[in-house]
């Protein structure tokens, strides 16, 4: 599907970007010169205050207002628990992504199901059905159904208050800018954007394909290329809509070039 990008500089104050297809706009963004944009930013912040009432902490990662760290947006990596129970902690959530794999695959089977039998899966009822039903949402909704099993399957469930001290360190990621009064919201579930590929780098075996690859071919074949690609066990990886019809090596190299920003912020 063919798509322009339209780019609009005449406000001395505010660039805006918009994607449009043929029929609908992709994407918009915008950048207010007198307002930096922090989502996406990277930080290494402190928890200054745990609020237990809340199941949140709020963490000095150097602006004005401390960001606000929900419990779901912490990664058991930070927990502040003996060790063998950590452990313990980390198989069941291992064994619950394994859940999530196969939740996927089967997603994949219904998809190439619909093709079977409508000879199509371009219509909006199927779309809809498709989008309802699988699980390569952005890094945020992975999250929010991977905590969802965790109650599920009765993973014990620590209160903030009992992993989490004041004046720990932790790396965040900015998901939403200040709002009014508001901080900003953050997470310890790091992702970084590639060309083709979205890394998420303390996710072990975590991510899949952009919801918006439908087709059970396509899905398919980038399956077979990531099986053969090299993606370290302590990470995950999307492949994002530009990466539909690139080869092995496209998306290889640009996993590789990710996988080494990753390593600078670690240092």
């Amino acid at each position: 599907m063919e798509k322009n990008l339209y780019i609009d500089a005449s406000h001395p104050d505010e660039t805006r970007v918009v994607l449009k297809s043929k029929d609908h706009i992709e994407e918009y963004e915008y950048e207010n010169k007198n307002k930096l944009n922090s989502k996406n930013n990277i930080y290494l912040g402190k928890i200054s205050r745990i609020e237990p009432s809340l199941q949140a902490a709020f963490v000095n990662y150097g602006k004005q207002r401390h960001g606000f760290l929900a419990f779901n947006d912490v990664q058991s990596d930070y927990y502040q628990i003996p060790h063998d129970d950590k452990e313990k902690l980390k198989k069941e959530e291992e064994d619950l992504r394994l859940k999530l794999k196969e939740e996927s695959n089967s997603v994949d089977e219904s998809i190439k199901s619909l093709n079977q039998n409508d000879g199509s899966i371009g219509t909006n009822e199927n779309i809809e059905l498709i989008n309802k039903n699988k699980n390569e949402n952005p890094v945020a909704e992975k999250n929010s159904h991977f905590n969802t099993l965790k109650k599920k399957y009765a993973i014990r469930r620590y209160k903030i208050q009992e992993v989490l001290k004041p004046d720990q360190i932790v790396l965040i990621q900015v998901l939403k800018d200040e709002r009014g009064q508001k901080g900003a919201a953050l997470t310890t579930f790091i992702s970084l954007a590639g060309k083709y590929s979205v890394l998420m780098p303390n996710t072990s075996k975590g991510g899949g394909i952009s919801r918006k690859i439908v087709n059970s071919d396509d899905r398919r074949k980038i399956r077979t290329i990531l099986q053969q690609i090299a993606i370290p066990k302590s990470m995950g990886v999307i492949v994002r809509t530009a990466g539909l019809n690139k080869t092995k090596n496209d998306l290889d190299k640009d996993i590789l070039n990710t996988i080494s920003v990753w390593g600078k912020y670690k240092r």
